[in-house]
């Protein structure tokens, strides 16, 4: 009976099984293939053998990409997990309200990020902006910039809308987790004299760091292909210093029409997610309530 079950089951993945095949894998073969040609749109390609690669670590404009995806990286980490976790926390708590903010949170989200992007944008106008408007009314004229045209600036401006647009995703994760653990552990809890902030950290916390885990795979991963939002506001300017990984690949491909060297840096940033996914895991291998 498991027997036929069991093929069954394989018989029944076989679609789904050549779909990814055909929309991931084979596109990701052909990608790497790719980056050994040096061709362009309209042109035949020429074998250029590993020169596009020697040229990735040569470039000092890819250099910057990293260490901005980077920064992008941990200010996205900074923001996301702590702001999820805490208004995970407060909704779970069921404050009144809380369903109309659990909504509210998870807006960003779902909203298009190119209405994200203008919207931002309109709030970091150097002139009539919102924040510059807000620092003024404050008396606090000398820290108004032209935030999104500034090379000072713009990066961590950027790195601010990328973190408040997923808040309410890890917010959701979080809360998903911590509604899946047994009340019989809080009145456990309760009797031993954890209640309140002091229930969070000596019961909630310790329940979450699976899924905790689980969240800084996907912002890390997510960071190293983030490129909407960048495009949308800044497109990796002025002068690259809010350029990504991401944006530069898309100015190699589609504004340098060097696409056999795009591919190259494709094929980059996917050995970087891959080595930096495989070393979160290999890192958080522990069972979650092992002690260290």
């Amino acid at each position: 009976m498991t027997g036929t079950l069991r093929r069954w089951s394989l018989l029944f993945l076989l679609p789904a099984l050549a779909l990814y095949l055909t929309v991931v894998i084979v596109p990701s073969i052909s990608v790497v293939d790719y980056g050994f040609f040096d061709w362009s749109a309209g042109q035949r390609g020429r074998p250029a053998g590993l020169d596009n690669y020697v040229e990735i670590f040569t470039d000092p404009e890819l250099w910057a990409a990293l260490w901005h995806t980077f920064v992008l990286l941990l200010g996205a980490m900074a923001i996301q997990l702590p702001l999820g976790f805490l208004f995970a926390v407060l909704i779970h708590k069921r404050h009144p309200g809380s369903g109309f903010f659990q909504a509210v949170f998870f807006i960003p989200v779902v909203l298009s990020t190119v209405v994200i992007g203008v919207l931002w944008t309109q709030v970091y106008q150097a002139q009539y902006g919102l924040l510059n408007a807000a620092l003024d009314a404050l008396g606090l004229a000398g820290l108004t910039h032209a935030w999104l045209g500034e090379t000072g600036t713009a990066l961590m401006s950027v790195v601010v809308v990328v973190g408040w647009q997923y808040v309410g995703l890890y917010m959701l994760i979080f809360l998903s987790a911590m509604q899946a653990i047994p009340r019989s552990i809080y009145e456990a809890g309760e009797l031993d004299g954890a209640v309140g902030w002091r229930q969070t950290l000596t019961l909630t916390v310790p329940m979450l760091l699976d899924t905790v885990k689980l969240s800084v795979i996907l912002v890390v991963t997510g960071s190293v292909q983030y490129f909407n939002l960048i495009w949308a506001m800044t497109k990796g300017g002025p002068a690259n210093s809010s350029s990504v990984l991401a944006s530069y690949m898309y100015v190699k491909a589609f504004q340098d029409n060097r696409l056999g060297f795009a591919a190259a840096v494709a094929t980059f940033m996917l050995l970087l997610n891959l080595l930096l996914a495989v070393g979160l895991q290999r890192l958080f291998r522990r069972d979650p309530l092992e002690p260290a």
